[in-house]
């Protein structure tokens, strides 16, 4: 069954596409929400009255772009974006975010080559992804988390992923906060972005 033919989600509509960043195709959003569109007629029918009934429905309202950028350096840990990027967080103060990557060398095991992920953003926006290689990622969209909420909600799961499935599809995602609304206090704010075009 193709993603059209579901039935569509009830809750928040999409917001609408990001402006492009810098060196950044429209084509290349386009082609990232087209992923993050697949999964929202997945949501189990006893969610769709949600405020956000898939993690891609939460992201699309509140995440922000951010463009690939070279890795800073160290050890790499490919297959472990979670924990890798709490890590990578907990060691450089960096800011931990959730969300989707667009990898167009993986189109076949996942739709449209996106799949949820995790990352940091360095002191002055630039991504730092502790899991890709360089040239992997063609471009991230997510949500840059507040140290407190990561901490409080890593604990209480007892997971690395903070809103999301991670590793373990059986893992419920963050109902609480797709269920009824993203607290005001779980995004960063003093995280820059990447310029616009």
């Amino acid at each position: 069954m193709t993603a059209s033919a579901h039935p569509p989600v009830q809750g928040r509509p999409a917001a609408a596409d990001p402006r492009p960043l810098r060196g950044i195709d429209a084509g290349t959003v386009r082609q990232l929400r087209a992923g993050l569109e697949f999964y929202r007629p997945l949501a189990p029918d006893t969610f769709r009255h949600w405020a956000y009934p898939t993690f891609a429905d939460l992201v699309l309202a509140h995440g922000r772009l951010y463009a690939p950028a070279p890795w800073p350096g160290g050890i790499q840990r490919p297959g472990e974006c979670f924990a890798a990027a709490h890590a990578l967080a907990d060691r450089t103060g960096w800011t931990y975010c959730e969300g989707f990557a667009l990898i167009p060398s993986s189109a076949g095991p996942v739709p449209h080559g996106v799949g949820e992920h995790a990352w940091c953003l360095t002191t002055d926006g630039q991504v730092a992804d502790p899991a890709l290689p360089d040239g992997y990622a063609a471009l991230y969209w997510g949500l840059p988390l507040a140290e407190d909420f990561r901490a409080e909600h890593r604990q209480v799961r007892g997971d690395d992923a903070v809103l999301t499935y991670g590793r373990d599809p059986l893992r419920t995602q963050l109902n609480e906060v797709l269920a009824a609304e993203l607290p005001s206090s779980a995004l960063a704010t003093a995280v820059p972005t990447c310029p616009e075009d």
